[in-house]
């Protein structure tokens, strides 16, 4: 049964790179099932298998924004700018908590300093925070230093809220260029755009966002969407058939990390795929 596990799940790592339509593609760690560590606890039926780093990951590549996970990783990631509004907040927390799922909502940063209890409420539900600039500007018009206090407000604004510092930066109507890329990432924070949009501020009714998202999920994909009443409605449908078709709802952080998602035990691993 364990060679059988093996011969499914064990797999190389796999490089960052740049893609001419999705920019950086993050790397993925290889993974192979030790054996001993895993017979050596057999009463607990875990599984145990070593990440292989990749030779080149994120780390490799300074400027480059990112559009999408790993194609190779059965997971994507709900990323939510939050900019304006505080009535839809809770009732999404409400619903990803249901599900059981995470998501990534990016702060603006004068919506912080203006709703710190909200911001607080995301955090508490156990939610990753990211930066949206401080006053929704197209960045790319900025000059360097307007760019820098841009960014950094936000974050002083979500660290005084909530105790978190963001690590990953969304420029507002996804507008940025080179030097808001290198400007973030001199900030140690990563450019975000997104892979699938659903143009939920529009306020089309839920069937449609619904509609625009599930036909095309794939893996690595990145999901924009806002607190919206329609957001809200479609959330739910969205969710479970994301799930039904087998995906894990992540963070942006955790989808972009090179960890590849294994089973955790042999029972786990049979059901996955029953076949082996």
């Amino acid at each position: 049964q364990l060679e059988a596990v093996a011969r499914i799940y064990d797999a190389p790592p796999i490089d960052a790179r740049v893609d001419g339509v999705y920019r950086l593609i993050p790397g993925l760690s290889g993974v192979r099932l030790n054996l001993v560590k895993t017979l050596a606890n057999p009463g607990a039926s875990p599984l145990v298998f070593d990440q292989i780093a990749p030779a080149t990951g994120l780390n490799d590549f300074v400027a480059e924004p990112i559009y999408q996970g790993n194609p190779h990783k059965r997971q994507m990631a709900l990323m939510i700018n939050v900019a304006w509004g505080t009535e839809y907040v809770p009732q999404m927390l409400s619903i990803l908590r249901q599900y059981h799922v995470t998501a990534t909502f990016f702060l603006d940063g004068s919506w912080t300093a203006k709703h710190p209890e909200v911001a607080r409420q995301i955090a508490e539900a156990g939610m990753e925070l990211g930066n949206h600039a401080y006053t929704h500007p197209a960045m790319s018009r900025l000059s360097r230093e307007a760019m820098i206090a841009q960014i950094t407000r936000t974050n002083q604004a979500i660290a005084k809220a909530t105790g978190m510092s963001p690590v990953l930066f969304a420029p507002p109507s996804g507008d940025f260029n080179q030097m808001v890329v290198r400007v973030a990432a001199g900030l140690k924070m990563r450019t975000i755009l997104w892979t699938l949009d659903t143009i939920d501020w529009r306020k089309p009714p839920a069937a449609t966002i619904v509609r625009r998202i599930l036909p095309r999920a794939k893996p690595g994909a990145l999901v924009l969407m806002h607190p919206t009443a329609g957001t809200v409605a479609a959330l739910p449908t969205l969710i479970q058939g994301l799930l039904k078709q087998g995906y894990q709802l992540v963070t942006v952080s955790a989808l972009i990390s090179p960890y590849r998602p294994v089973p955790r035990t042999l029972s786990e691993a049979q059901r996955l795929h029953p076949s082996g």
